[in-house]
């Protein structure tokens, strides 16, 4: 407040004279989540703006730079923004032009206008300034171009910024090292969030900060279903890079793995694996068995594995039957009704991770049960918030006819809505469906189109030559189902003059297979993807029989997953546990069951390729 009165002493006496705010500008930090509105703040700011465009003075553009920071102190980043936009910068000395471009680049990453925040970096005044900056500046200039590289999805090069920001600070200084500590913790996480093939360092003679911490985060990455071997690597490892700064501060989710965690040594895993579920549970234990195989070549200390058969059997009765002979952790059981089974228990004798999940509505808060499962919600939750992310707000959605396609359908909906979204129309399609022209016609108002172009020519009696146009108000068009279907769909949204509008899909568009002339007609569309499905994002590509129709191969990845979670289930319970990156996404615990986050692709004339967020 005593700075809003400041500025407003200042205006109250103003003249056209030479004078300047003495002492620092007031600098704001925005945090674009916890954005809360200080209306005060915003009553001065708006009454100094008043005054500033009523008067004539020579401080007129570093008035309007205070005033642009009083307005995102209070809350209003819009008017923050607008009063920004009224400076001549020509105006500003450098330290004031530093300031409006750092305020400019908060700005700008609030509203994720990354490409502005990329050209207030570049721009050839700042770049000269940058380097003779004083320390803060430098601080929070590279903290900034960190969060810009992060926001864009390249995270590699928000590493490096961090690297080169944890550098800044006085590793002797008790209150740096408190920064640095934040800091390492924060390249961990980033580290723990880049595909394998990223981590690996390919010069062994460089010995630089990256590819100390590349060498760690890559050795544990590929040992992570083996904490005890991850902790014996470490410490061979700090003796390799005894100056390397996270030998010395190691991040804190680093060592909170090698505290007090214990495996099981005796698993039972329950899948029904005769009658029709047979193909589908005979997936998932060789997804389960290969992931062991896998470890077990690598020298890791595995559990003992009893495989039960639940198909004919009382899942209770085979839970506890198991228990009896010794199994200190249970996995499984995969069909849902016999999930619900278990759930109906206050407690279960022992952990458990089934292989199926209930909806929200089922759930019910069983002691030692957590549920894992491909539930297509999550999909379909991070395709939303990313599109919202994106500032696209009316939605077409289209789904299949069929049990997780209608429920996908209606949780989308309630979703979206949620939001503040809108749905423009939502479409289910049978498989029974070849000509999706026909079926789009009418939620893009093709047909409206064409009765209004008819009419006229009847209006005036004459031949008129005219091109349908689709209704304008569409930004996203949500895609959800199989390859074979949706490879008649991008061309029936082409063909309606809908090329323009942006694609996004979910993981059930892509088998793991490059099918380049097959998929040409699935370019320009964006997907949740799995990770195994993605080049060089595992330490070890999955191998799922070509054979299997997509669904199968995601249950092996689910198989595989389920076993690298075994080691991991407690370490993620505790507080602020790290994603475990596996084969069907980034895996963390919450309410209960195991939640996924998929990395995401697009096609491009055919091929798939990773693609920023």
């Amino acid at each position: 407040m005593i700075y809003a009165l400041a500025i407003l002493a200042f205006i109250g006496g103003c003249a056209p004279t030479t004078t300047q705010i003495s002492g620092p500008i007031a600098r704001v930090t925005l945090d674009a989540e916890n954005i809360e509105v200080n209306q005060s703040l915003v009553s001065q700011a708006e009454l100094a703006l008043a005054k500033v465009q009523s008067i004539n003075t020579e401080d007129r553009d570093n008035l309007l730079l205070d005033i642009a920071i009083l307005f995102a102190q209070g809350g209003d980043l819009e008017q923050s923004r607008t009063t920004l936009e009224l400076i001549n910068t020509d105006q500003l000395n450098d330290m004031f032009f530093v300031e409006y471009s750092l305020l400019g680049l908060e700005l700008d990453l609030a509203a994720r206008q990354l490409t502005s925040a990329k050209a207030r970096l570049a721009e050839t005044r700042f770049v000269a300034l940058r380097q003779s900056l004083e320390i803060n500046f430098q601080r929070r200039i590279l903290s900034l171009e960190s969060a810009l590289n992060t926001a864009g999805g390249y995270i590699r090069a928000s590493i490096e910024n961090n690297i080169q920001l944890a550098r800044l600070y006085n590793a002797r200084k008790i209150s740096d090292q408190r920064l640095i500590s934040r800091l390492h913790d924060q390249i961990w996480l980033q580290l723990n969030e880049l595909p394998f093939n990223q981590l690996q360092q390919t010069d062994s003679s460089d010995r630089g900060v990256l590819a100390g911490w590349l060498e760690l985060a890559a050795a544990m990455r590929y040992r992570q279903a083996d904490p005890s071997a991850q902790k014996n690597f470490f410490a061979v490892w700090k003796q390799s890079w005894r100056e390397h700064p996270a030998a010395n501060s190691p991040p804190a989710a680093l060592k909170k793995r090698f505290r007090g965690t214990s495996a099981p040594k005796n698993i039972a895993l329950l899948l029904p694996l005769q009658g029709q579920y047979e193909t589908p549970s005979t997936t998932v234990l060789n997804g389960f068995i290969s992931a062991y195989y896998e470890n077990l070549g690598q020298g890791a200390s595995l559990p003992k594995i009893a495989i039960y058969d639940t198909s004919s059997e009382s899942v209770i009765e085979v839970y506890n039957s198991a228990v009896e002979r010794g199994a200190d952790m249970v996995i499984g059981p995969m069909r849902q009704s016999q999930v619900e089974e278990l759930a109906a228990s206050p407690r279960l004798q022992v952990p458990t991770l089934s292989l199926n999940r209930l909806d929200k509505e089922q759930l019910n808060k069983t002691e030692n049960l957590l549920q894992f499962g491909l539930s297509a919600l999550d999909e379909v939750n991070q395709i939303a918030d990313q599109a919202w992310i994106q500032g696209q707000t009316n939605v077409l959605l289209i789904a299949p006819e069929n049990g997780w396609g209608l429920r996908a359908r209606r949780h989308f909906i309630d979703y979206w809505t949620a939001k503040g979204g809108t749905v423009v129309d939502a479409i289910s399609y049978s498989n029974r469906v070849n000509d999706f022209t026909q079926l789009l016609q009418k939620p893009l108002e093709i047909d409206l189109s064409e009765q209004r172009s008819l009419a006229l020519r009847r209006s005036v009696n004459r031949s008129l030559s005219s091109t349908p146009r689709r209704r304008q108000d569409i930004d996203l068009v949500i895609v959800l189902g199989y390859s074979e279907k949706v490879r008649q769909i991008k061309p029936a949204l082409d063909f309606l003059y809908a090329g323009d509008v942006p694609v996004y899909a979910s993981s059930h568009i892509y088998n793991g297979t490059q099918q380049i002339e097959l998929n040409r007609d699935l370019s320009g569309i964006k997907f949740s993807a799995m990770p195994w499905t993605l080049e060089g994002h595992m330490p070890r590509p999955l191998k799922p029989d070509l054979r299997l129709p997509t669904a199968y191969r995601q249950l092996y990845a689910l198989g595989y997953d389920a076993f690298l979670l075994h080691a991991l289930l407690e370490e993620l319970a505790k507080p602020d546990a790290l994603p475990v990156f596996g084969a069907t996404g980034m895996l963390r615990l919450s309410e209960g069951s195991v939640k996924r986050t998929e990395k995401w692709a697009a096609f491009e004339k055919g091929r798939v390729v990773p693609a920023q967020p």
